[in-house]
């Protein structure tokens, strides 16, 4: 396994404060960062790496797409090393803006794809999640005081809220209709809160199983969740669930497909697609697995063995790449590991920042300023 290496800042005094170094090269820089193709960070793969739980700050990475660089604090950097706060949870794209949920510090952080510099700062937006967005003009945040926020991206202004479940987490819009998974914050929850995005009004709420923790739309249309079931992986429980992964019809809101997962004291997380939206790929306690929408059964063996769980996943699929990080101590920087989605095997390594939890992946051409 080659591993790609990382430079770090030169601080020779406070007059180079700021300065950025790539691991492509070793030539300082005195401005701001901006990738040497001027296009912006348009191109590649964000790491959001969450930071120490309640001290210290999560910071953002950047991996160009052919991993031929790599560069770590880019908010910070581009903002005269102003800490991004803590738990950086989530990113999301919409058209050459950055919103990032920051969530113990309660607010999120608006950047500039191009230069990574803020736009805006939301504060009191209490302990966001994600970010999911109707068209380009209005984003939803979930938040775990049970509501989904409603903002106007135009005046970055919150316009009112939408009473969810507990702990909401992951979204998925689709023609219309916001899919929240109340996966029940430090408890649990096991419903699915389902938004019309243009009245912005509940118009279902659908009984699954505990804590869905993933949520993708496959080839045909349907929406497959990911329940991860009640309890914790390595704290078994007597009153532990098992999994359950479905495929649910988007009109009549009933399950086509339903498979329980074999062991009650095991529990599947995260679900990624592939470019296809034929396959999708999940955590389990002994690496990565593959699942054929075509198929009703799980796979046995892991499509990527390792000892342990991975914490994060996300599927590139501008890069064809699946990407997996594992947090180690949770103290020290973590890693994350890039593998070929047709045999599963290893394209590198890279070490990343303290708790690598989730991944944006980017491709757009840059032509105006953003801010």
């Amino acid at each position: 396994m080659k591993s790609i290496k990382k430079n770090s800042i030169l601080i020779l005094g406070l007059f180079l404060l700021g300065s950025l170094v790539l691991s492509s090269c070793n030539k300082e820089e005195d401005e701001p960062p901006v990738p040497p193709d001027t296009s912006g960070y348009s191109n590649g793969v964000f790491i959001i790496n969450e930071g120490p739980f309640q001290t210290g700050t999560g910071t953002i990475t950047y991996l160009s797409r052919d991993g031929s660089g790599i560069e770590d604090h880019i908010f910070q950097k581009a903002n005269n090393l102003i800490p991004l706060g803590n738990i950086v949870q989530s990113m999301t794209l919409v058209e050459d803006k950055v919103y990032i949920a920051v969530n113990n510090a309660n607010k999120i952080e608006i950047v500039s794809l191009k230069t990574f510099q803020s736009v805006q700062t939301l504060e009191n937006i209490t302990s966001p999640r994600y970010i999911a967005f109707e068209g380009t003009d209005k984003a939803y945040i979930s938040c775990w005081d049970n509501t989904v926020k409603i903002i106007n991206t135009d005046g970055y202004e919150v316009l009112g809220q939408i009473d969810v479940g507990t702990g909401p987490e992951k979204m998925l819009h689709d023609d219309q209709k916001l899919w929240v998974l109340n996966q029940g914050g430090f408890g649990v929850d096991s419903t699915i809160t389902i938004i019309d995005t243009q009245t912005d009004q509940v118009i279902n709420t659908m009984q699954v199983y505990a804590k869905p923790t993933g949520i993708q739309k496959g080839l045909n249309g349907f929406i497959w969740v990911m329940c991860s079931g009640k309890g914790w992986n390595g704290f078994p429980a007597p009153d532990d669930t098992e999994g359950h992964l479905i495929c649910i019809d988007p009109d009549s809101y009933t399950f086509i497909v339903d498979i329980a997962f074999p062991s009650s004291s095991e529990h599947p997380e995260k679900l990624a697609v592939d470019n296809l939206r034929e396959l999708l790929f999940y955590n389990y306690t002994d690496g990565i697995y593959k699942f054929n929408m075509n198929n009703n059964s799980l796979e046995t063996e892991a499509f990527i063995k390792r000892p342990s769980m991975f914490y994060g996943l996300g599927f590139d699929k501008v890069g064809d790449v699946i990407y997996a990080s594992d947090p180690l101590d949770y103290v020290q920087n973590g890693m994350v590991y890039r593998y070929n989605p047709e045999n599963g095997s290893v394209i590198d390594s890279l070490e990343a920042g303290i708790i690598p939890g989730e991944f944006l992946f980017t491709e757009k051409n840059i032509t105006k300023k953003s801010d």
